[in-house]
């Protein structure tokens, strides 16, 4: 008989790089070469071979997963994936973030391993509400348990007691719902996903607001930021895709190390577009 899904999940408050699990998942930027908070703990914890090899990975998008050995960690493998810079709940956040949780456990297993800890993604820098991110997490982790016996723990490393709290009571509401729908905070997360219609100024504002954000991030500037603009605008016709878009835009000037002035190719410009209206 299969564990219960409930059972193969912990929580525990402490730092994720000394876990003794076959993987810890770092919550990294797209570019893969460090930061702040659990990406530059875990890069220091691995040590300067980390940083090598995530150099040959090309970077990664927003959402998606990538796999590298642990080095000097206690964890054999780190999984980096890309969280969602939070924009006020209407550039499709929670689908991203659920796929980065997602796609995680699914590396996971493509590569035999049977333990895993994850961070609180993109709830630090990246401004993600952390309540509503607790119940992304919990969610999308034990609708994959459930589907798949394969993995025997999923560890969530907590930083503080309140933290903590969120999370084992996030897993006792999901756990008592008979049905294995989310409960009464599933339902106000789901309410969020039926969005008002956006208007052009809307769209317009979304995406002065993004660059402007990866802009400040890669310390660059747009020198066609005005024609950009416009044509992300009238290319991505809802939020949705212009938080694809701009995310795209983001990897890209991660992954091509960009400095200083930047001119955003046409093809690439295109390339991004097509992208976000394929979601």
């Amino acid at each position: 008989m299969p564990v219960p899904t409930a059972d193969r999940i912990s929580v525990i408050t402490g730092d994720i790089t000394e876990q003794l699990v076959d993987a810890i998942v770092n919550a990294a930027n797209p570019s893969l070469l460090g930061g702040g908070g659990v990406d530059g703990a875990i890069h220091r914890a691995a040590g300067p071979e980390l940083l090598e090899e995530c150099r040959t990975l090309g970077g990664c998008l927003t959402g998606e997963a990538k796999i590298t050995k642990g080095y000097r960690l206690p964890a054999r493998f780190v999984i980096h994936t890309v969280g969602p810079v939070w924009g006020g709940g209407h550039d499709a956040e929670d689908e991203l973030l659920a796929a980065c949780y997602r796609n995680s456990l699914t590396l996971a297993e493509a590569y035999g391993l049977r333990t895993i800890a994850f961070p609180a993604i993109s709830t630090g820098a990246y401004g993600f509400p952390p309540a509503r991110a607790t119940l992304i997490a919990i969610k999308t982790v034990m609708g994959h348990l459930g589907r798949s016996p394969f993995l025997e723990k999923v560890v969530f490393v907590c930083h503080s007691d309140r933290s903590f709290l969120m999370y084992t009571d996030a897993i006792r509401e999901l756990t008592q719902e008979a049905t294995g729908v989310l409960g009464k905070g599933g339902h106000a997360l789901q309410d969020h996903r039926h969005e008002q219609e956006s208007t052009p100024a809307d769209i317009q504002k979304q995406v002065s607001g993004q660059l402007q954000m990866i802009e400040v991030v890669h310390g660059i500037r747009f020198v066609n930021r005005e024609a950009l603009a416009a044509a992300i605008g009238r290319g991505a016709t809802d939020r949705r895709r212009v938080s694809v878009a701009t995310a795209a835009l983001n990897s890209y000037v991660a992954v091509q190390n960009l400095h200083g002035d930047v001119e955003i190719p046409g093809d690439v410009l295109e390339m991004i577009l097509k992208k976000a209206n394929e979601w």
